[in-house]
C-alpha cells in the first residue's frame, strides 16, 4: 500500500489520502507506505523562489508518525530523478523496488519528466503490472479545495483561524530560540525571537501567545 507527494502541512486533504490508504491497508492486509520527497519538487527547480514550507522533513516525520502509517519513504529528489521517465518510476521504483500492490494518489497526483505521469498513465500500468490505482476527491472547506497554497496563503494574510480550519489543528512551527537586542525587557514583556532553519517562511511578524511574546522569522 503506498501514497506519494510533498504532504506539506498534513492538512486536511493530506489526512483523507493517508486514511483511505490505512483503510486499503486493513482491508487487504498490506503494509501502509507513504513516499514523500525532500527537497520538495519546487525547491529543486526553482531553489529560493520556490514556495515557503509548512513544515520541515522532521517536523514532517513527527506528525507521519502519529498517523496509521507504517513505514515513511523519503526519496532524494535529485537531478537523476528529475529527468526520469514516468514509465521508469513506475517500473523501476513501483514495481521492482517497492513491489507496490494497490496506490492511493490525489487527483491532482503528477511525476516524471515534464509532469508526464498522471492517474490514468498509473492505471494503464497498473493493468500491465498487477497493481490497483485509486484516487481520492479534493476535500473543500466553503467552495474552497483545500491546499498547501491556501493554507499558505491564510497565513500569509496573518489568518490563523482559517489556517487552523485547513489544517485541522493549529499551525506550529519549529525553530531555535535566538537572542536578540531585549528591547521586550525595557517594555515590561518579555520575548523569545524564533530563528527559522528554512530559505523562507510563510509567515512572519510578532506573535502574543501565553503572556510570552513570539518574533518569527
Amino acid at each position: 500500500m503506498l501514497t506519494i507527494g510533498n504532504f506539506d502541512g498534513l492538512h486536511l486533504g493530506h489526512l483523507a489520502v493517508i486514511n483511505k490508504l490505512a483503510e486499503r491497508g486493513l482491508e487487504l492486509a498490506l503494509p501502509v507506505v507513504v513516499m514523500v520527497f525532500e527537497p520538495q519538487p519546487l525547491e529543486y527547480f526553482l531553489g529560493d523562489n520556490a514556495p515557503s514550507r509548512l513544515m520541515r522533513l522532521r517536523e514532517k516525520v513527527i506528525e507521519i508518525s502519529k498517523l496509521p502509517v507504517d513505514n515513511l519513504l523519503i526519496v532524494s529528489f535529485n537531478r537523476s530523478f528529475a529527468n526520469g521517465d514516468a514509465e521508469h518510476f513506475i517500473e523501476d521504483i513501483l514495481v521492482k523496488k517497492l513491489n507496490v500492490k494497490h496506490l492511493v494518489i490525489g487527483d491532482d497526483f503528477h511525476f516524471g519528466k515534464a509532469r508526464r505521469g498522471n492517474f490514468g498513465l498509473l492505471k494503464e500500468k497498473g493493468k500491465d503490472y498487477g497493481f490497483n490505482v485509486e484516487d481520492t476527491c479534493s476535500c473543500y472547506i466553503e467552495g474552497q479545495r483545500i491546499s498547501s497554497t491556501l493554507i499558505r496563503d491564510a497565513l500569509g494574510e496573518g489568518n490563523l483561524a482559517k489556517a487552523k480550519e485547513l489544517l485541522g489543528r493549529c499551525y506550529s512551527i519549529c525553530g531555535r530560540i535566538a537572542h536578540g537586542d531585549k528591547r521586550g525587557r525595557t517594555l515590561g514583556y518579555p520575548t523569545a525571537n524564533i530563528t527559522m532553519f528554512r530559505k523562507n517562511t510563510p509567515i512572519n511578524g510578532v506573535f502574543f501567545l501565553n503572556m510570552v511574546i513570539l518574533a518569527v522569522g
